[in-house]
């Protein structure tokens, strides 16, 4: 394998990496691993750009799971270009946010980044978060299959 052909698969993980700091800061309430994900200045737009908010203030307040007792993201497909130092990334995600109270929601949704290379690795610099589709399910008690909820 060629050197740039490493190059561009070692870049095209680390930015899968980055993306991956973000979904598991916010399933696993970690500010740390969540703030890895990012530049020091990085934005995020929510519901196709209704709200802006800078990362470092989502940190301090403590928001990072939307105030959704737990929540769990799931990568479905995602595209990377690599572009020098700065990269563009596009995932779809299923993710499941469950409340306190009341039905599961479970969103489709379309993160477009945009990413710069950082000192120890990739960060993403701005996220754009997009919900495609929606649906609520049934809570249920946790039971094995065959047994009464």
């Amino acid at each position: 394998m060629t050197e740039p052909a490493v190059r561009r698969l070692l870049d095209e993980q680390g930015i899968r990496d980055a993306c991956m700091r973000y979904w598991a800061g916010v399933d696993q309430k970690d500010a740390d691993l969540f703030g890895a994900a990012f530049t020091a200045d990085a934005e995020l737009s929510l519901f196709g750009g209704e709200n802006v908010v800078k990362i470092a203030d989502m940190i301090a307040g403590g928001r990072l799971s939307g105030g959704y007792a737990h929540t769990c993201h799931s990568l479905a497909n995602q595209t990377v270009t690599v572009t020098g130092d700065t990269a563009t990334a596009t995932s779809f995600v299923v993710a499941h946010l469950i409340p306190d109270a009341g039905p599961i929601l479970v969103r489709g949704l379309r993160y477009e980044d945009q990413l710069v290379r950082h000192g120890s690795g990739w960060r993403i610099a701005r996220r754009e978060h997009h919900t495609l589709w929606q649906y609520d399910a049934e809570r249920v008690v946790p039971h094995l299959a065959g047994e009464p909820a």
